[in-house]
């Protein structure tokens, strides 16, 4: 028959259920706030404090065994609800470590008193669970709320200071009410401070108000919680607006690679719209560019849980290229596996574009767009490097544009540089993909060629010379050239090979102009 003390059980036990479902409830995954990772052990605290409350409330059923029974489980999951809470609260002022260490010391000091106490019963071990870990896990929770140094500062804080100062106060009343004033004993203080003396003094029963305080608790609990889910919601709500109004691509994708979200500047950079590409990988945007090892390398690195920089090289809808700077983003879940990946990209196609704009101009003669001297030496460097190593023949031919001065001296210098170009274009028609041409100063002209036998070189020189002997030249009409060729014997160095090409050139110009001579030694 339930009496009404069992009532006060029923709902003292209820009110600390609710109070920890509360917190466990919440999705502290979630949260922007630290303090809320460490909420779920006070969840566990409510939860089996409050199924404690209720295996009490059952005592009154039944006979002796099933009361010792029931007060058998009553004084297990309080126990364990007070080492939780203590726990909770050494985690939140100190850390992990301590806590853990901290905890076992007190519960083996607790056992060792009890073996050697005298009077070992289930009440008397009741009481001093309540004073070694009851008092001390329920008062430091209650300072751990009056602070907020353990809570969250600033407007956050001044938005639940209330409601903390609330429960911090309750934990505090609670801490007498369960923690000092315990069930009678035979030894002191508990002996004098104990439930049957508060009953005697105030008329009403302890639980009553361990009742009030565990509701009260729950609704202030509630109220900060939901203080903290709205200050999270309002957080991811401004970085979701800061997402899509990013002026960087955000591309969100699953471990398979397929996308599930990305943001409007992806819209806008690629060309493609968000329903055209979730549920597809990123490849549709491959350029190829980009090799099967530099693939292998970027998801190799983000599943090693790395995060992955560096610049690829994209494909637009409309299958224009982009160059965008890559940062990939493992994201990991609370147990430390992969969920996901997040990227985000910034457009580098202008300095790119510039960049490679100046390397050009820095190899380049910018009124023929032939390599220049600085690029032709470097070219000389690696090709003699190469024959030294390889034995293979590398050739050089150097030709000067015939009475070039008395062009530009007649016509202007516009027209010798259209002679300039015009020359250019017609030894590109003429010259292999792999043969080098530069323009090597003024009216001189490089063309190196590797790996080619020596007669091949010194046949391509002779039709040069002839097809720009019969091409006419806007405003001038005809021009010769002069043409030295040499070839590189595999030991000399880059000047004497150079010289060697030179000599010839000036004995074709000694000997008449308009001519091919080959290097002899």
């Amino acid at each position: 028959m339930l009496h009404f003390i069992d009532y006060i059980y029923f709902f003292y036990g209820l009110a600390f259920f609710l109070f920890g479902f509360s917190i466990l409830h919440y999705p502290m995954e979630n949260s922007i706030f630290k303090f809320t990772r460490e909420l779920k052990y006070l969840g566990v605290f409510g939860i089996l404090h409050g199924i404690s409350e209720w295996l009490a409330m059952f005592k009154s059923i039944g006979g002796e065994e099933t009361k010792a029974l029931f007060s058998l489980g009553s004084l297990m999951t309080m126990s364990l609800s007070y080492a939780v809470l203590f726990y909770f609260a050494l985690r939140v002022i100190r850390d992990k470590t301590f806590s853990m260490i901290t905890l076992l010391l007190i519960i083996s000091g607790s056992a060792a008193l009890l073996a050697g106490f005298h009077y070992f019963t289930i009440e008397n071990v009741n009481i001093l669970v309540r004073y070694f870990l009851g008092a001390p896990g329920i008062f430091m929770t209650a300072y751990i709320f009056y602070h907020p140094f353990y809570l969250v500062q600033g407007s956050v804080y001044d938005s639940m200071k209330r409601c903390a100062y609330v429960l911090a106060s309750t934990f505090f009343f609670y801490g007498i009410l369960a923690g000092i004033i315990v069930p009678a004993g035979t030894f002191f203080p508990s002996s004098v401070v104990n439930g049957e003396a508060f009953e005697a003094f105030t008329s009403l029963p302890v639980e009553l108000f361990r009742a009030l305080c565990a509701m009260v608790a729950g609704y202030a609990i509630t109220q900060i919680l939901r203080v903290f889910k709205h200050q999270t919601d309002f957080h991811l709500l401004r970085l979701s607006k800061a997402l899509e109004e990013s002026g960087d691509t955000v591309v969100i994708t699953d471990l398979e690679g397929k996308i599930e979200y990305v943001n409007r500047a992806f819209e806008q950079q690629s060309g493609y719209l968000a329903h055209e590409v979730v549920g597809h990988t990123p490849s549709i945007l491959r350029s190829g560019e980009h090799q099967t090892p530099f693939y292998e390398h970027l998801w190799g690195t983000i599943l090693a849980g790395e995060t992955y920089r560096g610049v690829l090289t994209n494909k637009r809808k409309n299958e224009t290229l982009y160059h965008e700077f890559k940062t990939i983003v493992p994201l990991k879940n609370k147990r430390q596996e992969l969920t996901s990946f997040i990227s985000t990209g910034k457009d580098i196609t202008t300095r790119i574009i510039f960049e490679h704009e100046l390397e050009k101009a820095a190899s380049t003669d910018t009124l023929t767009n032939a390599a220049n001297r600085l690029q032709c030496n470097r070219w000389l460097k690696l090709a003699t490097e190469h024959a030294q190593d390889s034995n293979i023949s590398v050739a050089l031919i150097l030709f000067d544009i015939d009475d070039f001065k008395k062009v530009n001296d007649t016509f202007g210098h516009n027209a010798g540089d259209d002679v300039l170009i015009q020359i250019s274009e017609i030894v590109r028609t003429m010259v292999r993909s792999n043969d080098m041409f530069a323009r090597w100063g003024g009216e001189e002209f490089v063309i190196l060629q590797i790996d080619t036998p020596f007669e091949g070189t010194i046949a391509l020189a002779e039709r040069l010379k002839k097809e720009i002997e019969h091409s006419r030249f806007k405003d001038v009409g005809q021009i010769t050239v002069s043409i030295g060729v040499a070839k590189y014997d595999g030991r000399e160095s880059i000047e004497s090979f150079v010289k060697k090409a030179d000599d010839s050139m000036y004995q074709a110009k000694r000997e008449g102009k308009n001519r091919v001579v080959v290097y002899k030694g």
